[in-house]
């Protein structure tokens, strides 16, 4: 880390005594090949300490080498970055960290590490991340250039979008520019990736708050609160970039009274347009009516994903904060209660177009609080898949293996929005393997498009309240 972007986070968020410290690891490893750790000390309200005095000591025995002390240093931001690190042999491994909170020793556990040969990497982010340049609880949030050395530093992330507001007024041309520049500049591939947004509103029914996300940044944004809706907000947008190609939409908290996003047939602008829905984010879980972190205030129509899945609608899931703190994956000074939300990307590189791809085709899924490790197979296909399914009697083998930092409460598959199958690892790792044999033709839904289809995700809970929701595969009958 260089000097300018730990003189950010000392400026603008000095943190207090140390309340927890965080190890963050790359979630897929290859056996041999050399990966660093990040390892940061949070205050209580989750912002980088300016106070650690104390030492802390990181272990892994299944690595090399073995341990290693961090100093931080009283006065600066608390923040290290290890590299070197390798593990040898293949399979899952947690990274053990010491340090003394308030004069008593403590011990902090990372993410799950799953070291093996082949297969695609998981690479995390922030798809929602408010800044100044939002004009929203601007007594909150800071600056975009915090944002991006937070997110990088800070939290470990791998990738982050500031999809900062852009309706009524909120952001101007300047504004525009200044986050084109900036995001350009941060973007630092494959050591980190800026990947363009902007948020826009509508009015409830007209397809609520929604997340522009792009391959590229168009010479201005486009909006249209006042008299249109997120389908003509993307008709304005193909006029700038290739629809699908270069930008999608994403709806947030679509259950939130005043702003719902029930997203009628009259406004949806198709799977291409609007892939996946952010299902979870500080405001809140929009899985299913009568989940255990519903937002506040709710509207009371279809609009939870569940209800979108059972349209029809092939949306995956991604998970942000929302915050408007500016604490990427965090907490920080917040008005809202709820976990922070993160997204899982799987890819081959991190790269702004291997992001951007990995959501567009719902190659991803959503996390509350912790970096799971998720690996869902139903029907010898992965999540986001469509798959024909001409026999509606042949029994669908269903497997998942899940990895967290706190134990594992339960993992449950979902058919159609009912769970179907639950097993309970009470452990940090676990694995469900199951055979459904119901018959298809009784339990499938209806819609036009796609005409009678089923589909599945996996809901995994662990002990610390942290989710994780894999995106949909839906079989066609």
């Amino acid at each position: 880390m260089n000097a300018f972007d730990r003189k950010t986070m000392a400026i603008e968020a000095p943190g207090d005594e140390p309340a927890e410290l965080h190890i963050i690891a790359p979630t897929v490893v290859r056996p041999g090949d050399a990966f660093s750790l990040k390892v940061a000390v949070a205050d209580a309200m989750g912002y980088p300490s300016v106070k650690c005095r104390e030492q802390g000591t990181i272990h892994g025995d299944f690595a090399y080498p073995t341990e290693w002390r961090t100093d931080f240093g009283e006065g600066n931001p608390a923040v290290a970055q290890i590299d070197g690190i390798t593990i040898p042999t293949e399979g899952f491994y947690r990274f053990r960290g010491e340090i003394a909170i308030r004069g008593q020793k403590r011990v902090f556990w990372s993410n799950p590490v799953c070291c093996k040969s082949d297969g695609p990497f998981i690479y995390w982010g922030d798809p929602h991340v408010h800044t100044v340049l939002s004009d929203c609880h601007p007594g909150r949030c800071r600056s975009l250039n915090f944002c991006y050395v937070a997110a990088r530093w800070f939290a470990g992330l791998d990738w982050v979008s500031a999809a900062d507001h852009v309706s009524n007024g909120r952001c101007t041309p300047g504004k525009w520019r200044e986050q084109i520049a900036l995001s350009e500049a941060f973007n630092d591939p494959p050591n980190f990736v800026t990947l363009p947004a902007y948020e826009a509103s509508f009015k409830g029914g007209a397809g609520g708050d929604a997340n522009v996300y792009m391959r590229r940044w168009p010479d201005l944004f486009v909006e249209d609160y006042d008299r249109g809706t997120i389908q003509t907000m993307c008709r304005g947008l193909a006029e700038k970039l290739t629809p699908s190609e270069e930008f999608f939409v994403v709806p947030h908290h679509t259950t939130r009274t005043g702003k719902h996003g029930e997203i009628g047939p009259d406004i949806y602008p198709g799977e291409a347009l609007m892939p996946v829905v952010e299902i979870h984010s500080k405001w809140g879980t929009s899985e299913y009516r009568g989940n255990p972190n519903p937002l506040h205030q709710i509207h009371p129509g279809p609009s939870y994903a569940v209800d979108l899945l059972n349209r029809g609608l092939k949306l995956g899931f991604i998970g942000g904060t929302d915050t408007h703190s500016t604490m990427p994956a965090g907490f920080g000074d917040e008005h809202l209660d709820r976990l922070p939300g993160l997204t899982a990307v799987f890819a081959d590189e991190l790269t702004r177009h291997a992001i951007y791809d990995g959501i567009r085709t719902r190659n991803c899924y959503a996390t509350s609080l912790e970096r799971l490790y998720l690996d869902v197979c139903i029907a010898d296909v992965g999540p986001g898949s469509t798959i024909k399914w001409s026999n509606p009697n042949a029994p669908r083998y269903i497997r998942v293996v899940a990895a967290a930092r706190s134990e594992i409460v339960s993992l449950e598959v979902v058919r159609n929005g009912r769970t179907i199958e639950t097993q309970s690892p009470n452990n940090w790792q676990g694995t469900l393997e199951c055979i459904d044999e119901a018959d298809l033709n009784a339990e499938s839904l209806i819609s036009e498009p796609p005409g009678r289809f089923a589909y599945y995700y996996v809901r995994v809970t662990c002990a610390s309240g942290a989710q994780a929701w894999s995106s949909p595969i839906w079989l066609l009958l």
